[in-house]
């Protein structure tokens, strides 16, 4: 059985796709089956692992012009993609009126979910449908979040969200556990917002990682080269901790 994984925060700016980009391609590298599917109509995901937009079938036409999702998937030389695509921009009135919206993409994606270990979800910065769609198709929701004063904001709705996911949709959805991004040591304000989790967890019955993720400058690097940290260079701090994530992923 695949474990499906949503990456997920609506506030902008945390590092939520450079997180699904690395964990699908760290887990792929770790010798599993790996899909990433790009649900952001801004389309980092799939711009980052170079995949096709234009002239393929895409998450849009998986969804909403009911091709099959084995022609949707794009194999890469690490992992395979379903690429994002301009027209989900703005998805919420191309989803039925009716009480399937929640379901279309689980309903869509079940018959490719045993090819796979992993299946992590890159969600879009913003509440809606799109997402819904993601944390009812997903066993599991990973939190990236950083450690400025910003970085908590919105945490409150990302709970609402969840919560009614697992009360409507998705009773077996789980928060595998908090992400601390961009975490810089020897800041007193990263110290005070680690010290501050407790709270947050409670809130999603859930840990917060025991890897926090460093930020250093071959991560913007990679992004510009639209690589994973990893395959840009393994050795830096960035790529270090984002294996040790999927060390503890797999753990869990």
């Amino acid at each position: 059985m695949s474990r499906v994984i949503a990456v997920a925060n609506q506030k902008g700016g945390i590092g939520k796709t450079t997180t699904a980009v690395n964990i699908a391609y760290d887990l792929a590298e770790m010798g599993r089956r790996v899909l990433l599917i790009d649900t952001d109509g801004q389309c980092n995901s799939t711009d980052t692992c170079r995949a096709r937009v234009e002239g393929v079938a895409t998450l849009y036409d998986l969804l909403f012009e009911h091709e099959k999702a084995e022609e949707c998937i794009q194999h890469m030389e690490k992992l395979d993609v379903i690429a994002s695509d301009k027209l989900l921009k703005n998805p919420e009135t191309k989803f039925p009126d009716d009480a399937t919206r929640l379901f279309t993409m689980r309903d869509a994606c079940e018959e490719i979910r045993e090819q796979y270990d992993f299946i992590v979800i890159d969600t879009p910065p913003s509440l809606g449908c799109m997402l819904s769609n993601a944390l009812t198709f997903a066993d599991e929701v990973v939190i990236p979040v950083t450690c400025d004063r910003y970085g908590m904001e919105g945490i409150n709705d990302l709970y609402v969200t969840i919560n009614a996911t697992k009360k409507y949709t998705n009773r077996n959805l789980r928060v595998t556990g908090v992400l601390l991004n961009k975490y810089k040591e020897r800041t007193t304000l990263c110290r005070e917002i680690s010290n501050g989790l407790p709270e947050v967890l409670k809130m999603f019955d859930t840990t917060v990682f025991d890897t926090k993720v460093r930020e250093c400058e071959d991560c913007k690097k990679a992004q510009s080269a639209r690589m994973s940290v990893q395959a840009y260079n393994s050795s830096c701090s960035t790529a270090k901790d984002y294996w040790r994530v999927c060390e503890e992923i797999i753990g869990r």
